[in-house]
């Protein structure tokens, strides 16, 4: 971990170490103990306790499976409250709201921060039965929409270092559940120009994503129309995404006018 500045003549050494974590929370898909206790020189016992005290306060969760630590939400929540100012939601916003008004769907911004997708944005549709804003919420790109058509950008050995070994988390059934079945939707996902969601992480909403092409250096960003399961079938699908896929490019348009 890089130190931003020169030591404080007055620094407190638990919250230097508490932040140290955070960072490392930044860095790494994974923080166990082990890691914690090594970056930071001090006793496992130590590093145990700062973790629980990070994962009680929401800046951490812990994995119950292999009992390591991932970003928590009030991280997450810290990180949206940083990009709601980026450029890219403000020049995104008038495009979502007309891609809403073509599609009579719900409309997300999403970036793709780390191993997780972020919606940084939301519009929602006037239908009654309609999927709601997701603004703020956090999935696995391989089992999203618009995960699917960033990862489909992403060299194949860069999208199993993020995602990590088999098997993949899976959400619901219809989850990929392998780098395997993964490498093969992303391969469609290239073919099709646009990324599809049916079921994969609520079993009652579908979704169809469109990566945006974004200045150099941006973090990856898509947009998503999402619907009710019933409402985002094979024959809709097409002119959904040839519809997203023009609001892509106008986004990207607009980005690169800056």
């Amino acid at each position: 971990m890089e130190q931003i500045g020169p030591p404080a003549p007055y620094r407190i050494e638990s919250v230097d170490k508490a932040l140290r974590l955070l960072w490392l929370l930044q860095e790494r898909p994974r923080v166990t103990v082990t890691d914690a206790s090594a970056e930071l020189g001090v006793a496992r016992s130590t590093a145990h306790r700062l973790l629980g005290t990070l994962q009680e306060h929401g800046f951490a969760s812990q994995d119950t499976a292999t009992r390591a630590y991932l970003p928590g939400r009030a991280l997450l929540e810290i990180g949206l409250a940083a990009v709601r100012n980026l450029d890219v939601r403000a020049v995104a916003r008038p495009e979502l709201e007309r891609l809403v008004a073509d599609v009579r769907e719900t409309v997300q911004l999403v970036l793709l921060k780390g191993e997780r997708t972020l919606v940084i944005d939301s519009v929602e549709c006037a239908e009654i039965v309609r999927v709601t804003g997701r603004t703020g919420g956090s999935l696995p790109p391989h089992c999203t929409s618009a995960g699917k058509s960033m990862l489909a950008r992403l060299p194949a050995a860069e999208v199993r270092a993020l995602l990590g070994p088999d098997p993949l988390e899976r959400l619901t059934d219809r989850t990929v559940g392998t780098h395997a079945e993964l490498a093969a939707e992303l391969e469609r996902v290239r073919a099709d120009g646009y990324a599809t969601n049916l079921g994969e992480n609520e079993p009652a909403v579908a979704a169809v994503g469109v990566a945006i092409r974004v200045p150099r250096g941006s973090a990856p960003t898509a947009i998503t129309v999402t619907a009710p399961f019933g409402r985002l079938d094979t024959d809709r699908i097409p002119a959904v995404a040839a519809a997203a896929r023009a609001t892509a490019d106008r986004i990207a348009v607009r980005l690169d006018g800056r």
